[in-house]
């Protein structure tokens, strides 16, 4: 069997023996804590009884199917939705955004100012948290609401118009950091090559020798630099969807650790290991291509 296969065939294998362990372990543990609330959003957990609860009942211990009052397989569906629409965007405004960035800092390596000052505040940006990065741009788009007189940018909840900006800010800033810095990298030493000193030599125009000398050499670069920073964007699903009020299944896994829905715990715990394991497949391959 292949390596390319052997890569392939480890996700689903590893997705099975998470989804044993979950069933296993999950439905014992939610029992050792009761249910709380969370501060925010759709499902806010329970509202204790004045004088406390009926003995032998509790008023917190619900399903995420009475939260939404919809059939579990839709709340799934629709929360997976929603965190792929989140990942796709990152990808994509990682690649173009990182892509353009990294060319930047290298075209102008010989301008140290310049290219310095995109290098370091894309360094800055790397090594900030997502969770701080969100607040501090919540923070920012309501001073700005606040000179301008009027509503700038959506700060919480869901919707495919404003309300994706700042989700989208707050995943794929670290991502276009770390793309950013990989493409300036190996942009640099394409333009250092000795064919692009020939091609230059010839009076070959600057824009022609970067999109047929160089990109094709730095876009595999950029795809893996792409790959790492989804791999940060899944693992910060879940506070950033709980800030942002995403309710993508990064919150629905909060949401079902503060109900105690073993369902949904696991449900939500595969799927977010799904979507690290796919990224990490996707990025394994490529770089077993490049």
């Amino acid at each position: 069997m292949s390596a390319v296969v052997l890569r392939v065939v480890r996700v689903p294998l590893t997705l099975l023996a998470l989804a044993a362990v979950f069933t296993a372990v999950i439905p014992a543990a939610v029992q050792q804590y009761p249910a709380f609330a969370l501060s925010r959003g759709a499902g806010l957990g329970c509202i204790p009884r004045p004088g406390g609860s009926v003995p032998g009942v509790d008023p917190c211990a619900k399903s995420i199917s009475d939260v939404y009052a919809l059939p579990i397989a839709q709340v799934v569906i629709d929360a997976t939705l929603r965190s792929v629409i989140l990942l796709v965007g990152v990808a994509v405004f990682a690649f173009a955004f990182g892509l353009l960035l990294g060319l930047s800092a290298a075209i102008l390596r010989y301008r140290p100012i310049a290219s310095g000052a995109i290098l370091g505040s894309t360094s800055v940006i790397a090594a900030i948290p997502s969770f701080f990065l969100a607040y501090f741009l919540q923070i920012l788009i309501i001073i700005l609401a606040g000179i301008a007189g009027h509503t700038v940018l959506p700060v919480f909840g869901f919707g495919l118009d404003g309300h994706l900006v700042l989700p989208l800010l707050t995943l794929g800033l670290p991502a276009i950091a770390i793309a950013a810095q990989i493409t300036a990298a190996r942009t640099s030493d394409v333009l250092d090559a000795d064919f692009v000193t020939t091609a230059r030599a010839k009076g070959l125009f600057s824009s022609w020798i970067i999109r047929v000398h160089v990109l094709p050499h730095v876009v595999p670069v950029v795809l893996e630099a792409v790959g790492s920073g989804l791999r940060i964007a899944v693992a910060s699903l879940p506070i950033i969807e709980f800030m942002l009020g995403w309710n993508g299944v990064g919150y629905l896994a909060l949401q079902a650790i503060a109900v105690r829905d073993p369902v949904a715990i696991t449900a939500s715990l595969l799927l977010l290991a799904a979507f690290f394991s796919l990224t990490s497949l996707l990025l394994d391959l490529r770089s077993r291509n490049a």
